[in-house]
């Protein structure tokens, strides 16, 4: 692990005073890996080895030395942060190298003896980082705590010295940079305890101490590693500091009980690792298990006296469960005072006396003479009660062979006593059942009656009887039950609906029940039974069937079958989309309207008509109307499956004009809007085109000044009406030259109907009158004045009309 990560090691300084630290350089722990340490102290000097050897200008006070083996290149630094926070507790620090020895340190290379207190530091931390640039600081109040990190290379071995000149606090030290350690022996990851040795007490004296061989896990330690040796200590600190190590690990003696012992692993790197575990003297042999149970048998005779024989070996690994009882020994007594004599063992197969239960004084003994005693209980565990049965099946006329398919479950219940403690498992004969080979639960008989068995095995307590189960199959005759009939659902029409199968005729006498099933193994087999027996909607479109199971005290009494047929809906076009009209005005014309079919023959159908809810005759395919309404049209099959149409017939007539709007005396302006009596039909306008074309709205623009004919058509064919209007206009000019065209000046709209007393004076431009045209006299003006032609130029009218309006206004005469 790099130390960039800053995991690779905190050194925890615990003060106290009755551990022993590395003053000395050639006691200097090796730091290694991610290893952590704890239980040292920095209290007091060895031998003084800094004076003249820094630039920091300090000596020993309470130190502590370290050995730095580096792994890998990199960078090189350190946070040290006092235990105490306190800003008068003061460590310094000191690093020889590199490949410096203790006995020839020579100068330090890095080095801090600043004083947090007195540089007014905002804490008392010190080391080396990648921000400071100098490479030593102090004493006192000179620096800040902190110098350059060192670049170190792979092999390169330094010695960091860490001295406490005011303070008794402990410290922490965290490692950074790109640089990494050697890293230390690996103790192979071992299950909880595995390194725990238990003894007996064999060595003549009572006082629960006796040797241990420790030796025993230096290969659980080691693992695959080389060059690495094993110690044993007594402490934490010894076992860190690598002193005093038990001399005789093959047979050491416990002080205490239980103790506990620190394993160290060195390799030729001076780095290591240590793993505690405990030793323990016990006397005794635990015996795991109180009791060893069998299953009652027939060997003596009678499976159901609660005797039985116990094999004492299978006693023995009972009461040990998967433990390995390898180099025990095992006696059995029938009391105490027996077992205590070690007299009177049970032999190794042994009847129980007494029934049911026997109670038995274990004894257990290892190789070295430890000793475990315990009450134990023979049990003999009852077998299940042996039950006879039958099943019966039904063979329906859709294969009478006297072969059915039986659910061998559908006994269990009843061989079990519906105990749910209790397993059932079927064979085809004994030699299957002792051969362990089941039959599967789905089964087909092979012959007619056929007796397979049945094993029941409490699942408490493993023990199993056997009975006889018998299959019978019914070849029965199924009911003639007429199908079940519905029509297919309106606007949906894909063959499904609902039925309510309890309708089916099916015939039960008072101690059957009737049970339904969509499919014929399903009643067999009596699994999936239809639950929506009142609303089941078919699975198959059209034509479907269902299963009616019939059985008498559980035994099958007959399947038979039952149709679902769901009649087809005629195909018709359910709402016209055709405009149906009646002519109101026309009672004699009749319109025919029909059902519409889409398919099938009409005279295959029947039909019933109604006109506004009430019915009307005939009911034909088709019929002839001439009232407007509503018809309705129900369409029937042979099935009696109806679908209805509906036609909208609309009523309509000519139009009826109530008034005319007319506005005139305009120049190209003249406007003509045609009002009709209320009514909801659909008009259309034209002027003077009785033919057409029609306009939708009823007012016209634009029209020229004179007679004039308005039409208006019904859009639904029933007629036109129109009317005769005349729009009042004066020519701006004609021109009298006999060519027919314009060759008269005359008003215009104005005939016997319309305008017929207008009274029109003519003048010229001198106010001379030059013409007067007397009420009902038509022919208007020819440009001539005592039977001369006036020249171009523009004249003067002023008329009269009926309603005593005057009008003045010119017009213009060409040549």
């Amino acid at each position: 692990m790099k130390i960039k990560k800053q995991l690779l090691l905190v050194i925890l300084i615990i003060a106290s005073h009755s551990l022993h630290s590395q003053n000395d350089c050639i006691e200097a722990i090796t730091v290694c890996g991610n290893t952590g340490f704890q239980g040292l102290t920095a209290v007091g000097v060895g031998t003084q080895e800094l004076n003249g050897n820094n630039t920091c200008q300090s000596s020993e006070n309470n130190s502590i030395w370290l050995r730095l083996p580096i792994g890998t290149s990199g960078t090189l630094g350190f946070t040290l942060t006092p235990s105490n926070l306190s800003i008068v507790e003061d460590f310094d620090f000191f690093i020889f190298g590199p490949n410096a020895t203790c006995t020839s340190l020579g100068q330090s290379i890095r080095c801090s003896t600043t004083n947090p207190q007195a540089s007014g530091q905002a804490d008392n931390t010190t080391g080396m980082n990648q921000t400071a640039t100098d490479t030593s600081e102090g004493p006192g109040m000179l620096g800040n705590g902190f110098v350059k990190s060192l670049d170190v290379v792979a092999g390169e071995v330094y010695f960091l010295v860490i001295d406490r000149p005011i303070g008794n606090s402990d410290f922490s030290i965290l490692w950074n940079g790109t640089a990494t350690f050697i890293a230390p022996p690996n103790i192979a990851t071992l299950a909880a305890n595995a390194l725990d040795l238990t003894a007996c007490d064999n060595d003549g004296v009572l006082d629960s101490k006796t040797p241990f061989n420790l030796s025993s896990n230096n290969s659980l330690m080691i693992g695959s590693q080389s060059n690495v040796v094993v110690t044993y200590h007594t402490s934490t600190n010894d076992a860190t500091l690598g002193t005093n190590p038990i001399l005789n690990p093959n047979a050491f003696a416990n002080t205490v009980n239980p103790q506990q012992i620190y394993g160290r692993l060195t390799s030729n790197t001076n780095c290591f690792a240590t793993v505690p575990f405990q030793i323990f003297v016990n006397n005794n042999i635990a015996i795991p298990n109180s009791e060893s149970e069998i299953c009652d048998d027939a060997t003596d005779g009678n499976d159901a006296n609660g005797r039985a024989t116990f094999n004492l070996s299978a006693v023995s690994q009972n009461l040990f469960g998967t433990a390995s009882i390898a180099g025990l020994t095992f006696a059995y007594y029938l009391n105490q005072t027996d077992a205590t004599a070690e007299q009177n063992a049970l032999p190794q197969n042994y009847y129980n006396a007494s029934a049911n239960q026997q109670n038995v004084v274990a004894v257990v003994k290892n190789a070295n003479g430890c000793k475990g005693t315990k009450l134990i209980v023979f049990r003999v565990n009852p077998l299940p009660n042996k039950i006879n049965y039958s099943l019966t099946q039904c063979d329906t006329v859709l294969n009478p062979d006297g072969f059915a398919t039986f659910s061998l479950s559908e006994a269990s219940n009843a061989i079990s006593g519906s105990n749910t403690n209790f397993l059932v498992t079927y064979y085809a004969d004994n030699a299957a059942a002792a051969a362990n080979t089941p039959l599967n639960n789905i089964y087909t008989n092979i012959s007619n009656p056929q007796t397979v068995i049945s094993k029941i095995t409490n699942i408490a307590t493993g023990c199993s009887s056997f009975s006889n189960l018998q299959l019978i199959v019914n070849v029965v005759i199924s009911q003639n039950i007429a199908p079940l009939q519905t029509c297919d659902v309106a606007n949906q029409e894909n063959g499904f609906a609902t039925f309510n199968l309890n309708n089916a005729a099916v015939v039960v006498s008072l101690s059957q029940m009737a049970t339904y099933f969509s499919t014929l193994d399903n009643a067999l087999l009596e699994t999936n039974p239809i639950v929506n027996v009142a609303s089941y909607t078919n699975v198959v479109a059209y034509n479907d069937s269902f299963f009616v199971r019939i059985e008498t005290n559980n035994q099958c009494s007959g399947i038979t079958t039952v149709g679902l047929i769901v009649n087809k809906l005629p195909v018709l076009e359910t709402n016209s989309t055709q405009n149906y009209v009646v002519c109101a005005n026309k009672p004699s014309e009749f319109i025919t309207i029909d059902a519409a079919l889409m398919s099938g023959n009409p005279n295959n159908f029947t039909y019933k008509w109604f006109l506004n809810g009430a019915a009307i005759v005939p009911n034909t395919y088709s019929v002839s109307i001439n009232v407007a309404g509503t018809y309705v049209v129900e369409v029937y099959t042979a099935a009696n499956c109806f679908k209805t149409r509906t036609i909208v017939v609309k009523a309509s007539g000519t139009a009826v004009i109530s008034d005319i709007k007319i506005t005139e005396l305009t120049i190209n302006d003249n406007t003509v809007i045609v009002n009709l009596a209320p009514s909801a039909n659909v008009f259309v306008y034209s002027i003077d085109e009785p033919q057409g074309p029609f306009q939708n709205g009823n007012v016209f623009n634009n029209v020229s000044s004179g007679i004039h004919t308005v039409y208006v058509s019904d859009t639904n064919g029933c007629g036109v009406v129109s009317k005769q209007i005349a729009i009042l206009g004066f020519p701006e000019f004609f021109t009298p030259n006999g060519d027919s065209y314009n060759d008269v000046w005359s008003v215009d709209g104005q005939n016997n109907n319309f305008n017929r007393n207008t009274k029109v004076s003519i003048f010229d431009r001198y106010g001379r009158l030059l013409k007067e045209i007397a009420p009902k006299d038509f022919r208007g003006w020819d440009g001539t004045f005592n039977s001369e032609a006036m020249p171009a130029d523009d004249y003067w009218y002023v008329v009269v009309l009926e309603n005593g309006l005057v009008v003045k206004n010119n017009f213009t005469l060409k040549r």
